[in-house]
Protein backbone atom coordinates (compact mmCIF):
# COMPACT_ATOMS: atom_id res chain seq x y z
CA UNK A 1 0.00 0.00 0.00
CA UNK A 2 1.18 3.13 -0.44
CA UNK A 3 -0.04 7.12 -0.33
CA UNK A 4 0.09 8.19 -4.15
CA UNK A 5 -1.58 11.80 -3.96
CA UNK A 6 -2.13 14.33 -0.66
CA UNK A 7 -3.70 17.48 -0.72
CA UNK A 8 -3.12 19.71 2.28
CA UNK A 9 -5.38 23.21 2.72
CA UNK A 10 -5.16 25.79 5.68
CA UNK A 11 -3.06 23.38 8.04
CA UNK A 12 -0.61 25.72 9.95
CA UNK A 13 1.70 27.39 7.42
CA UNK A 14 0.50 24.94 4.36
CA UNK A 15 -2.42 27.23 2.53
CA UNK A 16 -2.44 24.64 -0.53
CA UNK A 17 -0.88 22.10 -1.56
CA UNK A 18 -0.99 18.93 -3.83
CA UNK A 19 2.14 16.08 -3.74
CA UNK A 20 1.92 13.32 -5.74
CA UNK A 21 4.55 10.90 -3.39
CA UNK A 22 6.93 8.34 -4.68
CA UNK A 23 5.65 4.65 -3.68
CA UNK A 24 8.78 4.22 -1.95
CA UNK A 25 11.15 7.04 0.01
CA UNK A 26 10.22 10.81 0.09
CA UNK A 27 12.08 13.28 1.30
CA UNK A 28 11.04 17.04 2.88
CA UNK A 29 14.18 19.00 3.68
CA UNK A 30 14.16 22.65 4.43
CA UNK A 31 14.68 24.86 7.24
CA UNK A 32 13.44 25.12 10.58
CA UNK A 33 9.78 26.09 10.29
CA UNK A 34 9.39 25.56 6.66
CA UNK A 35 6.43 23.23 7.03
CA UNK A 36 8.34 20.11 6.72
CA UNK A 37 6.62 18.75 9.97
CA UNK A 38 2.93 20.01 9.39
CA UNK A 39 3.04 17.49 5.82
CA UNK A 40 3.79 14.60 8.04
CA UNK A 41 1.47 15.60 10.28
CA UNK A 42 -1.69 15.82 7.48
CA UNK A 43 -0.90 12.07 6.83
CA UNK A 44 -1.11 11.49 10.09
CA UNK A 45 -4.37 12.87 10.76
CA UNK A 46 -5.31 10.90 7.85
CA UNK A 47 -4.58 7.68 9.64
CA UNK A 48 -5.31 8.70 13.13
CA UNK A 49 -8.14 11.51 13.22
CA UNK A 50 -5.68 13.44 15.21
CA UNK A 51 -2.53 15.29 15.44
CA UNK A 52 0.81 13.70 17.23
CA UNK A 53 1.58 17.66 18.08
CA UNK A 54 -1.01 17.96 20.51
CA UNK A 55 -4.43 18.25 20.68
CA UNK A 56 -5.91 21.60 20.45
CA UNK A 57 -7.54 22.48 17.29
CA UNK A 58 -6.64 26.10 16.58
CA UNK A 59 -2.84 25.94 16.07
CA UNK A 60 -3.61 23.43 13.15
CA UNK A 61 -5.83 26.01 11.27
CA UNK A 62 -4.04 28.51 9.35
CA UNK A 63 -4.06 32.00 10.75
CA UNK A 64 -7.34 33.72 9.34
CA UNK A 65 -9.09 30.51 8.46
CA UNK A 66 -11.86 28.83 9.92
CA UNK A 67 -10.74 24.99 8.89
CA UNK A 68 -7.97 22.60 7.40
CA UNK A 69 -8.99 20.12 4.64
CA UNK A 70 -6.91 16.92 4.06
CA UNK A 71 -7.69 14.34 1.36
CA UNK A 72 -5.77 11.71 0.14
CA UNK A 73 -6.23 8.56 -2.15
CA UNK A 74 -3.95 5.18 -1.46
CA UNK A 75 -2.83 2.64 -4.13
CA UNK A 76 -3.65 -1.16 -2.99
CA UNK A 77 -3.57 -4.51 -4.09
CA UNK A 78 -4.96 -5.39 -7.37
CA UNK A 79 -5.10 -1.80 -8.85
CA UNK A 80 -7.42 -1.12 -6.15
CA UNK A 81 -7.61 2.55 -4.63
CA UNK A 82 -9.31 4.09 -0.80
CA UNK A 83 -9.92 8.01 -0.40
CA UNK A 84 -9.75 9.51 2.47
CA UNK A 85 -11.02 13.11 3.22
CA UNK A 86 -10.70 14.98 6.66
CA UNK A 87 -11.85 18.22 7.83
CA UNK A 88 -11.63 20.21 11.23
CA UNK A 89 -13.25 23.38 12.32
CA UNK A 90 -12.24 25.96 14.28
CA UNK A 91 -15.03 25.09 16.96
CA UNK A 92 -13.19 21.74 17.28
CA UNK A 93 -16.30 19.57 14.67
CA UNK A 94 -14.59 17.06 13.13
CA UNK A 95 -15.46 15.10 9.71
CA UNK A 96 -14.14 12.09 7.91
CA UNK A 97 -15.04 10.53 4.82
CA UNK A 98 -13.83 6.86 3.65
CA UNK A 99 -14.45 6.36 0.49
CA UNK A 100 -17.11 9.22 0.48
CA UNK A 101 -18.57 7.47 3.29
CA UNK A 102 -18.76 8.84 6.76
CA UNK A 103 -16.28 7.17 9.61
CA UNK A 104 -16.68 7.60 13.09
CA UNK A 105 -14.26 5.10 14.21
CA UNK A 106 -11.12 5.81 14.47
CA UNK A 107 -9.76 2.33 14.47
CA UNK A 108 -11.49 2.03 10.79
CA UNK A 109 -8.94 4.80 9.79
CA UNK A 110 -6.12 2.68 12.03
CA UNK A 111 -7.17 -0.33 9.43
CA UNK A 112 -6.75 1.78 6.74
CA UNK A 113 -4.07 3.58 6.98
CA UNK A 114 -1.43 2.26 8.97
CA UNK A 115 1.16 4.46 10.25
CA UNK A 116 4.42 4.11 11.61
CA UNK A 117 5.66 7.44 13.65
CA UNK A 118 9.40 8.76 14.73
CA UNK A 119 9.67 11.82 15.86
CA UNK A 120 12.10 13.69 18.13
CA UNK A 121 9.97 13.03 20.98
CA UNK A 122 9.38 9.35 20.30
CA UNK A 123 12.82 8.73 22.51
CA UNK A 124 10.29 9.34 25.66
CA UNK A 125 8.90 5.98 25.37
CA UNK A 126 11.85 4.96 27.91
CA UNK A 127 11.40 7.95 30.32
CA UNK A 128 7.79 8.53 30.49
CA UNK A 129 4.87 6.08 32.20
CA UNK A 130 3.80 2.85 30.83
CA UNK A 131 0.92 4.26 29.30
CA UNK A 132 2.91 5.19 25.95
CA UNK A 133 4.64 2.00 26.01
CA UNK A 134 1.37 -0.36 25.84
CA UNK A 135 0.15 2.46 23.20
CA UNK A 136 3.05 1.07 21.10
CA UNK A 137 2.74 -2.91 22.08
CA UNK A 138 -1.15 -2.81 21.55
CA UNK A 139 -0.71 -1.05 17.71
CA UNK A 140 1.39 -4.21 16.81
CA UNK A 141 -1.11 -6.25 18.07
CA UNK A 142 -4.29 -4.84 16.76
CA UNK A 143 -2.25 -4.70 13.35
CA UNK A 144 -1.73 -8.53 13.38
CA UNK A 145 -4.42 -9.99 15.54
CA UNK A 146 -7.53 -9.52 14.13
CA UNK A 147 -9.53 -10.03 17.52
CA UNK A 148 -7.09 -7.74 19.75
CA UNK A 149 -9.58 -5.20 19.21
CA UNK A 150 -12.64 -6.85 20.56
CA UNK A 151 -10.69 -8.37 23.65
CA UNK A 152 -9.03 -4.60 24.48
CA UNK A 153 -12.14 -3.30 24.46
CA UNK A 154 -14.43 -5.46 26.61
CA UNK A 155 -11.97 -5.41 28.31
CA UNK A 156 -11.41 -1.86 29.60
CA UNK A 157 -15.49 -1.57 29.69
CA UNK A 158 -14.89 -3.77 32.38
CA UNK A 159 -12.17 -2.45 34.01
CA UNK A 160 -14.21 1.18 33.96
CA UNK A 161 -17.47 -0.15 35.67
CA UNK A 162 -15.14 -2.03 38.25
CA UNK A 163 -13.26 1.17 39.42
CA UNK A 164 -16.27 3.09 39.45
CA UNK A 165 -17.75 0.33 41.39
CA UNK A 166 -15.39 0.37 43.66
CA UNK A 167 -15.40 3.85 44.59
CA UNK A 168 -19.38 4.16 44.68
CA UNK A 169 -20.41 0.67 44.71
CA UNK A 170 -18.56 -1.55 46.63
CA UNK A 171 -20.70 -3.99 46.71
CA UNK A 172 -21.15 -4.75 42.88
CA UNK A 173 -17.58 -4.41 41.98
CA UNK A 174 -16.83 -7.79 41.62
CA UNK A 175 -19.28 -9.00 39.02
CA UNK A 176 -16.97 -7.73 36.67
CA UNK A 177 -14.08 -10.08 37.45
CA UNK A 178 -15.39 -12.65 34.95
CA UNK A 179 -15.61 -10.12 32.16
CA UNK A 180 -12.03 -8.83 32.93
CA UNK A 181 -10.38 -11.99 33.13
CA UNK A 182 -11.81 -14.04 30.05
CA UNK A 183 -10.89 -10.84 28.16
CA UNK A 184 -8.09 -9.93 30.10
CA UNK A 185 -5.97 -12.92 29.74
CA UNK A 186 -6.82 -12.88 25.76
CA UNK A 187 -5.49 -9.63 25.51
CA UNK A 188 -2.11 -10.44 27.65
CA UNK A 189 -1.77 -13.61 25.15
CA UNK A 190 -1.56 -11.93 22.35
CA UNK A 191 0.64 -9.18 23.54
CA UNK A 192 3.00 -11.97 25.48
CA UNK A 193 3.35 -13.57 21.83
CA UNK A 194 3.60 -10.19 19.69
CA UNK A 195 6.85 -9.23 22.13
CA UNK A 196 8.26 -13.14 21.36
CA UNK A 197 7.80 -12.11 17.40
CA UNK A 198 9.65 -8.65 18.37
CA UNK A 199 12.47 -9.37 20.86
CA UNK A 200 14.47 -11.09 18.14
CA UNK A 201 14.36 -8.85 15.18
CA UNK A 202 14.37 -6.07 18.31
CA UNK A 203 18.01 -7.37 18.83
CA UNK A 204 18.96 -8.12 15.00
CA UNK A 205 17.94 -3.95 14.57
CA UNK A 206 20.10 -2.95 17.71
CA UNK A 207 23.13 -4.98 16.47
CA UNK A 208 23.03 -3.50 13.13
CA UNK A 209 22.65 -0.12 14.67
CA UNK A 210 25.17 -0.24 17.73
CA UNK A 211 27.10 -3.12 16.94
CA UNK A 212 26.18 -4.74 20.38
CA UNK A 213 23.64 -7.97 21.37
CA UNK A 214 22.54 -6.83 24.94
CA UNK A 215 20.07 -4.70 24.50
CA UNK A 216 16.83 -6.43 25.34
CA UNK A 217 12.99 -5.88 26.19
CA UNK A 218 11.64 -7.57 29.68
CA UNK A 219 7.40 -7.63 29.09
CA UNK A 220 5.75 -7.27 32.58
CA UNK A 221 2.32 -8.74 31.79
CA UNK A 222 0.54 -6.81 35.02
CA UNK A 223 0.62 -9.44 37.65
CA UNK A 224 2.41 -12.14 38.92
CA UNK A 225 4.07 -14.71 36.69
CA UNK A 226 3.61 -17.23 39.44
CA UNK A 227 -0.09 -16.39 40.46
CA UNK A 228 -3.37 -16.72 37.04
CA UNK A 229 -5.16 -14.05 36.54
CA UNK A 230 -8.17 -15.23 38.53
CA UNK A 231 -5.91 -16.03 41.38
CA UNK A 232 -4.34 -12.39 41.28
CA UNK A 233 -7.77 -10.28 41.10
CA UNK A 234 -9.20 -12.16 43.75
CA UNK A 235 -6.21 -12.33 46.04
CA UNK A 236 -5.88 -8.26 45.66
CA UNK A 237 -10.07 -7.59 46.40
CA UNK A 238 -9.10 -5.66 49.74
CA UNK A 239 -6.48 -3.71 48.78
CA UNK A 240 -8.92 -2.49 45.71
CA UNK A 241 -11.72 -1.83 47.96
CA UNK A 242 -8.91 0.49 50.02
CA UNK A 243 -7.84 2.36 47.01
CA UNK A 244 -10.75 2.73 45.26
CA UNK A 245 -9.31 1.33 41.85
CA UNK A 246 -8.05 -2.30 40.31
CA UNK A 247 -4.19 -2.73 40.74
CA UNK A 248 -3.54 -5.64 38.91
CA UNK A 249 -3.95 -6.84 35.68
CA UNK A 250 -2.79 -6.36 31.55
CA UNK A 251 -3.83 -2.36 32.12
CA UNK A 252 -0.73 -2.26 34.40
CA UNK A 253 1.75 -3.68 31.54
CA UNK A 254 4.99 -2.43 30.95
CA UNK A 255 8.08 -3.12 28.99
CA UNK A 256 11.51 -2.29 29.88
CA UNK A 257 14.55 -1.96 26.98
CA UNK A 258 17.85 -2.70 29.33
CA UNK A 259 21.37 -2.82 28.12
CA UNK A 260 23.76 -5.05 30.33
CA UNK A 261 20.96 -5.34 32.77
CA UNK A 262 20.52 -1.27 33.37
CA UNK A 263 17.84 0.60 32.15
CA UNK A 264 18.86 1.98 29.20
CA UNK A 265 17.45 5.84 29.32
CA UNK A 266 20.16 5.52 32.48
CA UNK A 267 23.41 4.71 29.93
CA UNK A 268 23.43 5.95 26.64
CA UNK A 269 22.96 9.49 25.42
CA UNK A 270 19.91 10.92 23.86
CA UNK A 271 20.89 9.91 20.27
CA UNK A 272 21.48 6.68 21.10
CA UNK A 273 18.21 6.64 23.01
CA UNK A 274 16.58 7.81 19.61
CA UNK A 275 18.46 4.60 17.65
CA UNK A 276 16.83 2.19 19.92
CA UNK A 277 13.56 3.44 19.77
CA UNK A 278 14.21 3.37 15.92
CA UNK A 279 15.38 0.33 16.28
CA UNK A 280 11.76 -0.98 18.31
CA UNK A 281 10.17 0.86 15.25
CA UNK A 282 11.72 -0.35 12.76
CA UNK A 283 11.04 -3.95 13.99
CA UNK A 284 7.60 -3.20 14.51
CA UNK A 285 7.15 -2.12 11.06
CA UNK A 286 8.54 -5.09 9.84
CA UNK A 287 6.50 -7.16 11.48
CA UNK A 288 3.51 -5.18 10.41
CA UNK A 289 4.95 -5.60 7.08
CA UNK A 290 5.26 -9.23 6.98
CA UNK A 291 1.78 -10.21 8.96
CA UNK A 292 -0.84 -7.36 8.51
CA UNK A 293 -3.04 -7.27 4.94
CA UNK A 294 -2.01 -3.74 4.29
CA UNK A 295 1.75 -2.33 4.79
CA UNK A 296 2.10 0.38 7.06
CA UNK A 297 3.59 3.90 5.58
CA UNK A 298 6.35 5.36 7.88
CA UNK A 299 6.87 8.76 9.07
CA UNK A 300 10.02 10.27 10.10
CA UNK A 301 10.69 13.40 11.85
CA UNK A 302 14.27 15.17 11.98
CA UNK A 303 15.31 11.67 12.88
CA UNK A 304 18.87 12.75 11.48
CA UNK A 305 19.37 15.23 14.44
CA UNK A 306 21.44 14.29 17.14
CA UNK A 307 23.25 11.69 15.08
CA UNK A 308 26.66 10.96 13.37
CA UNK A 309 27.16 10.27 9.83
CA UNK A 310 27.70 6.99 10.36
CA UNK A 311 24.57 6.18 12.46
CA UNK A 312 22.61 8.11 9.68
CA UNK A 313 23.56 5.82 7.20
CA UNK A 314 23.11 2.71 9.45
CA UNK A 315 19.38 3.93 9.84
CA UNK A 316 18.62 5.05 6.49
CA UNK A 317 19.81 1.58 5.34
CA UNK A 318 17.42 -0.44 7.47
CA UNK A 319 14.80 1.97 6.72
CA UNK A 320 14.98 1.09 2.66
CA UNK A 321 15.43 -2.95 3.61
CA UNK A 322 11.92 -2.53 5.03
CA UNK A 323 10.27 -1.92 2.03
CA UNK A 324 7.45 0.46 2.80
CA UNK A 325 6.74 3.70 1.77
CA UNK A 326 8.48 6.34 3.86
CA UNK A 327 8.20 10.05 3.92
CA UNK A 328 10.78 11.72 6.22
CA UNK A 329 12.28 15.13 6.85
CA UNK A 330 15.77 16.85 7.62
CA UNK A 331 17.21 20.75 7.30
CA UNK A 332 19.68 19.47 4.72
CA UNK A 333 19.28 17.19 1.81
CA UNK A 334 22.99 15.77 2.09
CA UNK A 335 21.49 13.72 5.20
CA UNK A 336 20.00 11.84 2.15
CA UNK A 337 22.96 10.95 -0.36
CA UNK A 338 22.85 7.42 0.12
CA UNK A 339 19.11 6.84 0.03
CA UNK A 340 18.33 5.42 -3.73
CA UNK A 341 15.04 5.46 -5.79
CA UNK A 342 13.98 8.35 -3.87
CA UNK A 343 11.82 11.82 -3.93
CA UNK A 344 12.82 15.18 -2.92
CA UNK A 345 10.76 18.00 -2.20
CA UNK A 346 12.09 21.54 -0.91
CA UNK A 347 10.18 22.83 1.50
CA UNK A 348 10.24 26.78 1.86
CA UNK A 349 7.36 29.10 3.89
CA UNK A 350 4.50 26.26 3.55
CA UNK A 351 5.60 26.12 -0.03
CA UNK A 352 6.39 22.47 -1.53
CA UNK A 353 8.41 21.97 -4.62
CA UNK A 354 9.92 19.00 -5.77
CA UNK A 355 13.92 18.68 -6.52
CA UNK A 356 15.26 16.97 -9.47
Amino acid sequence: MSLSLLRIHHLRNIKDVEIVPNSSINIFWGSNGAGKTSILEAIYLLGRGRSFRGVEIGPLITSGETNTVIYGKLDIENNHQNSIGLSKQLRGKTKIKLNGESVNRLSLLAQTLPLQVLTPKSHEILERGSTYRRRFIDWGVFHVEQNFIKFATNYNKALKQRNAALRKSPKTAFAWDSIMIKNGIQVESMRKQYLEKLSPIFNDKTNSLFGRDDIIINYYRGWSENETYAESIKKREKDDLKRGFTSVGPHRADIKIEIAGQSAEKVVSRGEQKLIIAALYLAQAKIAANESKIKPIFLVDDLPAELDDKKRVLFLNELMQLGLQVFITGISKDYFSTLHSSTMFHVKHGQISEVN
